[in-house]
C-alpha cells in the first residue's frame, strides 16, 4: 500500500516514511537513521534467523543421511526402510518449513515493530539481532556451521545496510519492477520494431553461432559483463546529466549532503535499468523461443560446425541447445545496452519513460525540505 503524502503538519515519522517510500532513505539525517537501525533492521535479522535454523535441520538431515548410507550402503534392501524409520525425512520436512517460514517471520515482525512505540521496537529489534547472532552457532554442530565470527559479520552487514536504507531501496525497487511490468507492453512496442531490424540480422547469422559456440561459460559471462557495464555508465552518466540540467536554479533551502547526492542520482538510475533489464528479459525469452521454433538441429550443426550441445542438469528438459541459450543472452545484452543509448539520444523516448523520473526526483527535494521543517518544529 502505498505510502500517502505527509502534509505540513505531519509529524516527522511520517514525513521520513514517505522519504522512504520514494527511495530516498539518505535524505533522513544520519543520526535518526543511526537510531532506527535496530527497529528497521528487526525483520531482516528474524527472517534469516529463522533461515539458519532451517539450515541447522537440514545439516542434520544429511548428517543422518550420511551415516546410514555408511552403515547400510546404497544398495541395501533395508534402505528405504531405515531411512524412513531414521529421522531424516522428519529433519528435511522441518528444514523445508522453516524456509518457506523465514520471510513471513521477517515480514510479520517488521510490520508488528511499525505498529509498537520505538522503544518497543528498539528491544524486538535487539532481540532479533541477538538471534541472529547465536541461533547459527548454537543449533549447528561444533565442528561444521556458522562460527560466531561468521554470524557477527553478517549482523553487521545487516545493520550497517539498515542505516544505509538497503531495505527501503529494496522495497522502492520491488514496487517499482511492479509498476514498470504494466507499461513494459508500450515500451516493447515502441523500441522492438525498429531494433529487431538489426538483432534479427545477428541472430539468423552464421557468425554470431560460431563465435559464441567456442566461448566458454567464464568468458561468455565476462563479454556479458562488459556489456552491462557499459550499460550502467551510459544510464549513471546520461542521468547525471539530466540532472545537472533540471536542477540548475532550484537549489534547496538547505546544502545537499554528499550521500544526499548519491540518493537523488541512485533513483532515476536504478529506476532506469530495471526498464532495461526487464526489456533484455523479454528479448532474451523471445529469442530462445524464436531459436527453438526457426533453427532446428540440422540448422545450427551447420552453421556451428560441431553437434548440437544440451543443456544438462537441472535445466536438462528445457529443450534448448547450450549455443542458443548463449545467442539469446548476447542478443539481450545488446538489446539492453542500444535501449539505454535510446534513453540518451531518443527525444521521445526520454519524454516517455525517462522524464518522468527525473520529476520525482525534483518532487522529492521539495519533500525533503519538508521533512527538514518538521523537525524544526519538533
Amino acid at each position: 500500500m502505498p505510502t500517502p503524502d505527509p502534509t505540513p503538519a505531519s509529524s516527522r515519522r511520517a514525513h521520513e516514511a514517505y522519504l522512504r517510500s520514494l527511495g530516498l532513505p539518505l535524505m533522513i539525517v544520519p543520526s535518526t537513521r543511526l537510531r532506527g537501525v535496530l527497529r528497521h533492521s528487526a525483520g531482516v535479522s528474524a527472517g534469516l534467523a529463522v533461515a539458519a535454523t532451517g539450515l541447522s535441520f537440514l545439516d542434520r538431515s544429511n548428517d543422518y543421511a550420511v551415516a546410514l548410507l555408511e552403515r547400510v550402503g546404497p544398495d541395501s534392501p533395508e534402505w528405504d526402510l531405515i531411512a524412513a524409520s531414521d529421522p531424516i525425512v522428519l529433519l528435511l520436512v522441518v528444514a523445508l518449513c522453516l524456509f518457506a517460514a523465514a520471510p513471513l517471520c521477517g515480514w510479520l515482525v517488521a510490520r508488528l515493530v511499525a505498529r509498537v512505540h520505538r522503544a518497543y521496537g528498539a528491544l524486538i529489534g535487539l532481540a532479533a539481532a541477538i538471534a541472529l547472532l547465536v541461533v547459527g552457532p548454537a543449533t549447528f554442530g561444533s565442528r561444521d556451521g556458522p562460527s560466531l565470527l561468521t554470524t557477527t559479520l553478517a549482523l553487521t552487514v545487516v545493520l550497517v545496510g539498515t542505516y544505509l536504507g538497503a531495505g527501503s531501496l529494496v522495497r522502492w525497487a520491488a514496487g517499482r519492477v511492479a509498476r514498470e511490468l504494466g507499461g513494459m507492453g508500450h515500451m516493447v512496442a515502441r523500441v522492438l520494431p525498429v531494433l529487431m531490424l538489426a538483432v534479427l540480422f545477428l541472430f539468423f547469422n552464421a557468425e554470431i553461432w560460431q563465435v559464441m559456440v567456442a566461448l566458454s561459460w567464464p568468458r561468455t559471462v565476462a563479454v556479458l559483463g562488459i556489456m552491462g557495464a557499459l550499460t550502467v555508465l551510459l544510464v549513471a552518466i546520461t542521468t547525471m546529466d539530466d540532472l545537472r540540467t533540471e536542477l540548475e536554479g532550484r537549489y534547496p533551502d538547505h546544502e545537499l549532503r554528499v550521500s544526499e547526492r548519491i540518493n537523488i542520482v541512485l533513483v532515476p538510475v536504478v529506476a532506469t535499468l530495471i526498464q532495461v533489464v526487464l526489456f533484455a528479459g523479454f528479448v532474451f525469452l523471445f529469442f530462445l523461443f524464436l531459436g527453438w521454433i526457426a533453427i532446428p538441429e540440422a540448422t545450427e550443426t551447420r552453421w556451428t560446425l560441431r553437434p548440437t550441445e544440451d543443456l544438462d542438469g537441472l535445466l536438462a528438459t528445457v529443450p534448448v541447445s547450450v549455443t542458443l541459450l548463449r545467442v539469446a543472452l548476447a542478443l539481450a545484452a545488446f538489446s539492453a545496452l542500444n535501449l539505454a543509448a535510446s534513453a540518451s539520444s531518443d527525444a521521445a523516448h526520454r519524454e516517455r519513460f525517462v522524464r518522468p523520473m527525473i520529476d520525482q526526483v525534483v518532487r522529492s527535494l521539495a519533500a525533503r525540505e519538508a521533512y527538514l521543517e518538521a523537525r524544526r518544529r519538533g
